[in-house]
């Protein structure tokens, strides 16, 4: 597995450690092109999550 790339993903707010070991095989194994994808689409939910927090307490914005 590549710890850098599950860092990266942790680094833009996806709750990797809480997948299962097969899963957190599958995001270890993105190509740096689908990482960045991933990552995009991960900080956009966040952001997304910030301007509804007052009106949703739901948190599971989240790809994986």
């Amino acid at each position: 597995m590549s710890e850098a790339t599950l860092q990266a993903l942790r680094d833009a707010g996806a709750k990797i450690d809480a997948l299962e070991p097969g899963q957190r095989e599958v995001f270890a194994s993105l190509t740096p092109e689908e990482l960045a994808v991933v990552t995009s689409i991960q900080v956009r939910l966040n952001a997304a999550e910030s301007e509804v927090t007052g009106q949703m307490a739901d948190t599971n914005n989240n790809l994986c």
